[in-house]
């Protein structure tokens, strides 16, 4: 009996979860409804949060299985060729195939919506990847003290990193970030259409100034 509960608890909770993807990908966000979720499922509004005590609690299961979605792409791509370019044709291709999670995790912060603690080892694990190819390196743009003071704690939980390669890696990653977004929000049309030359070049530049190329 109690397996049989569990298990129809884990179903709503699936149901739920991919009606507010559902939702997310029409409307936003920051337009999430817990109501129109429960019309959604079939389910009274007041019975939607047995489940998920708040819209943010919802929220923050979504995008903690954002990042797992992301970290697990960038994983499989590392298995196949654990360098820069694999990880960034992997990083944008996800992106590209649910462009509603990555704005999900790194486009316009939702309304009201404050990430909490247990969303930090899920977004460390996309940067993982990255840092063991390139937490290495040394680019003396990057060496300044203020950074070094910054990075020493996450350099120190990398094997073989030091903080002026970690700094660099997440600059190139804010680059990433903001190449895919304005990507997926049409900027590129008429200009680098597609932008697949462009992110290439992007790619190149990176490796070079990582050392890596």
């Amino acid at each position: 009996m109690a397996r049989s509960r569990d298990e129809a608890r884990r179903r709503t909770t699936a149901a739920i979860l991919s009606a507010a993807r559902t939702a997310i990908a029409e409307h936003g966000a920051p337009g999430l409804s817990m109501r129109a979720i429960a019309r959604d499922v079939g389910m009274v509004s007041s019975a939607v949060y047995r489940y998920f005590p708040t819209r943010d609690a919802l929220l923050t299961t979504m995008i903690v299985e954002s990042y797992g979605n992301l970290a697990g792409a960038l994983a499989a791509a590392a298995q196949e060729a654990a360098d820069w370019r694999t990880l960034g044709r992997a990083w944008r291709d996800w992106a590209r195939s649910v462009p509603h999670e990555f704005q999900l995790i790194y486009g316009t912060p939702v309304p009201g919506y404050r990430a909490p603690p247990e969303t930090i080892p899920a977004a460390a694990a996309v940067v993982a990847p990255f840092l063991a190819v390139a937490g290495g390196s040394i680019p003396s743009s990057f060496s300044a003290p203020v950074l070094v003071n910054q990075f020493q704690v996450l350099a120190d939980d990398v094997p073989g990193a030091n903080p002026a390669g970690v700094a660099a890696v997440v600059s190139e990653l804010a680059a990433l970030v903001g190449f895919v977004g304005l990507e997926l929000a049409g900027h590129f049309v008429g200009v680098a259409d597609p932008g697949d030359a462009l992110y290439e070049a992007l790619l190149e530049r990176q490796a070079e100034s990582l050392g890596l190329a």
